[in-house]
This record gives C-alpha cells, structure tokens and sequence, in this order.
C-alpha cells in the first residue's frame, strides 16, 4: 500500500512468502530433512516432492538436489529424473535461489532435462552473476566467452569475468590463475600464428628499420645526455681545479702510505721466521 515506505509489490511478495512459509504446515519441511540426514531419502523424497508442488521454494530444491545427485531408486529412468529435477531447478530458480539459477544454466549447457542451449545457459549464468554475484557463475562466463560457446569469443571479456571470480571468492583464486595463464598463453599463440601467415621479407624489414630507428634515437639522446654531464663537470673542474687536485694527490699519498706499512709488517714477519729458536 506504500504507507511509511515507496510501494513495491516484489518485496511484498517475498516478505509474505517468508512468513506463510514458517508456519505450522512447515514442520513437514523439518520432517522431510530428518528423514534425509537418517538415511530415509525416498521418503524424505516423496514429502519434498508434496511440498515442492505447493510451491516451498526450499523443497523444490531439494528435490532436483536429491535427483541430481541420484541418490534415489524412486525414479530409476535417467532421463525421467533429469526431467523433473531440471522442472524443480526452474521453480526454485523463479523464487530467487541462487543456486538453482546456476544448476539451470549447467542443465541448459550439458542438455540435461532440456535441449542442450549454450546460449540460454549464458543467460543463466549471466542472471546468477548479476543478482547473486556467484563466483562459479562468473568463472563459466569467463569460459564461455574464451571459447566463444552461447557468447561472442572476445578474451578481455574472458578475463574480466575470471578475474570478477577471484574477487568475489577466495576459493577461486587459483582456478582463476590457471585459467588466465591458459588465456595469456592461447593469446600468445595465436599472435604468432597470426605472425607467422602474415609474415613477408618486407614486414621483416620494416620491423628492423623500426628497431634500429628507436635504438638510433635512444642512444642519440643518451650521448648528448653524456656530453652535458662532462661539459658541466669540465665547467666545474676548471673553477675547482685546485681542490680536485689536492684530493687526488691526497688519496695517491694514502696509497703509498698503506702499501709502505704493509711491505714493513711483511719484512718484520720474513725476520721472525729466520731467526733460530733459543737455546
């Protein structure tokens, strides 16, 4: 009714949901996983299949859970059980769980349940990206874009996407890694394949003319960088010249000085190993 706050019939609905759903009638929802943690799954299965058809999003999960997982013999048939757990992804997927709208996106890519769909599956994944910011979601983003599958082949999109990864969990740090060295790698490939059709004598020539052109210009600019300092220290030596050379003859008397004392202490030493021991 927008009393106290902006009208949004979204919200409404959810938080009503949330309340009719923890009622009374949602002991079975407890009963059900009892059941499950005790070993009992087809039980636990058949209650959540009751509830799921009256539209507990949790139930609906748990039912294509248990039947993705064939943890069950109530429904033997493959096919028939991919069916209605992709039927249950879908319901818990259009209530808002995250989850699910990542599992749809795996049904939708692998064709189980469905028609296999690669660009429906993007969809998927791209809604669990946006909305739930789920990392695995943004990882299969990032791969389907590398490999051009239900999206445009475009690399730096394959790479924001692994990278949105790695920040949105700490678990998909290295996955991310390898699956950029592996784009760093192709794209480096492929650029010497691309080379290497499109390679010619005169592209060689140029490339080379290129190369000695930049290291001509680079040297040209560090040779006057050189003059400069020398005709600034030639400027300064000729003012200074008194004090450069009194350092100078400084540090040669010190040399000589040392190596006098040094050629002593080895004589002194060469007397005492001659003289003979006392009698």
């Amino acid at each position: 009714m927008g009393i106290g706050v902006m009208r949004n019939c979204q919200t409404a609905a959810e938080l009503l949901k949330n309340v009719a759903e923890r009622g009374a009638w949602g002991n079975e929802l407890m009963e059900a996983h009892a059941l499950y943690h005790k070993g009992f799954t087809d039980s636990a299965l058949i209650k959540y299949l009751i509830l799921a058809e009256q539209g507990y999003e949790v139930a609906q999960a748990n039912v294509a859970f248990i039947l993705d997982k064939d943890e069950t013999d109530f429904i033997s048939n493959l096919k028939s059980r991919y069916k209605r757990a992709f039927v249950n992804w879908k319901r818990a997927a259009a209530q808002g769980f995250g989850g699910a709208r990542l599992k749809l996106g795996d049904y939708y890519y692998y064709g189980q349940g469905t028609d296999a769909d690669p660009v429906e599956a993007a969809e998927q994944y791209q809604i669990a990206s946006d909305v739930d910011h789920n990392p695995q979601a943004m990882f299969n983003l990032g791969y389907m874009h590398e490999l051009g599958i239900g999206r445009a082949q475009d690399m730096h999109l394959a790479k924001r996407y692994y990278d949105m990864a790695a920040s949105a969990s700490v678990d998909a740090h290295v996955p991310t890694m390898l699956a950029n060295a592996k784009l760093l790698a192709k794209l480096h490939i492929e650029w010497l394949i691309q080379f290497y059709k499109e390679f010619t004598f005169t592209m060689l020539y140029d490339s080379v003319l290129v190369w000695y052109t930049s290291w001509v210009v680079y040297l040209t600019d560090k040779v006057e960088t050189l003059s400069e300092f020398f005709v600034q220290l030639d400027e300064t030596a000729t003012e200074d010249w008194d004090i450069y050379l009194m350092s100078i003859l400084a540090v040669v008397l010190g040399l000589v000085m040392a190596l006098r004392g040094h050629n002593i202490r080895m004589a002194q030493q060469q007397n005492m190993q001659r003289q003979p021991p006392n009698q």
